[in-house]
């Protein structure tokens, strides 16, 4: 059985570019006596990304190297926790931290942080599911807490628990309903949850979908291209 890798710890981003496939599957075209070119689209498809990794050495090159060989070219999934550069603030989420929790995160009761002097890092609020969804459907409701209400065209989102996909708000059909592309990788019951980070699984391309290169100094800036693999595919193929 094929394995689903962690995302290698402290790995950062340095940018990605959404590809133009596998995106999209089963759309089609069609051209009329007039040159007129009507264009049906799709609902389905999924999510392929371009990720570079900034240049690196020592441990952050080893964690690397080490995550991309064992992704094994496209045989092993990983799970990608996705990072939006353009993320609402706490603000707009609704969450009221001071700056200074913001900046530095939070300490347990007793004032001190992790054994590694670390603190808590301030997270997103999340935001229960209010209606219960099928599996492939494009409709999900929130309820109206924190940015339940708030989300807008371009917005991402996931769910949790045991949810592996990543969504992007199409349309505001009401307030605190939407319509979301992809479509549902798994269904939803009340009793799920709504994210702004969410987490996804992907695999390489194949074996040329990833450049490792190391200079005199360090390694080189890395480009890997991951697709997106199904939350169902994931259970039925995929193991820890």
């Amino acid at each position: 059985m094929a394995r689903l890798l962690n995302w290698p710890s402290g790995l950062g981003i340095r940018a990605s570019q959404p590809l133009s496939g596998p995106r999209t599957v089963g759309a089609a075209s069609s051209t009329s006596i007039g040159n007129f070119t009507q264009t049906v689209a799709s609902a389905f498809g999924g999510w392929t990304y371009a990720f570079t990794f900034p240049v690196c050495k020592d441990r952050a090159a080893r964690r690397l190297r080490g995550w991309v060989t064992a992704l094994h070219g496209g045989a092993n999934a990983t799970r990608v926790p996705f990072i939006d550069g353009d993320l609402m603030t706490f603000s707009e989420a609704g969450a009221s931290y001071s700056a200074q929790v913001e900046r530095f995160g939070n300490t347990w009761s007793n004032g001190e942080g992790w054994s590694n002097g670390e603190n808590w890092a301030a997270s997103m609020p999340v935001v229960s599911v209010a209606a219960a969804a099928a599996y492939d459907t494009t409709i999900v409701s929130l309820t109206n807490e924190f940015w339940g209400h708030g989300l807008d065209d371009g917005d991402f989102i996931g769910f949790f628990p045991f949810h592996l996909g990543k969504y992007m708000v199409m349309q505001v059909i009401a307030p605190g309903t939407y319509r979301i592309w992809p479509p549902l990788r798994k269904a939803l019951t009340t009793t799920d949850k709504a994210t702004l980070n969410p987490v996804l699984a992907m695999r390489m391309a194949g074996e040329g979908a990833a450049s490792l290169s190391r200079g005199l100094a360090m390694m080189e800036e890395t480009t890997i291209s991951l697709f997106e693999v199904e939350d169902y595919n994931v259970r039925d193929y995929f193991a820890d």
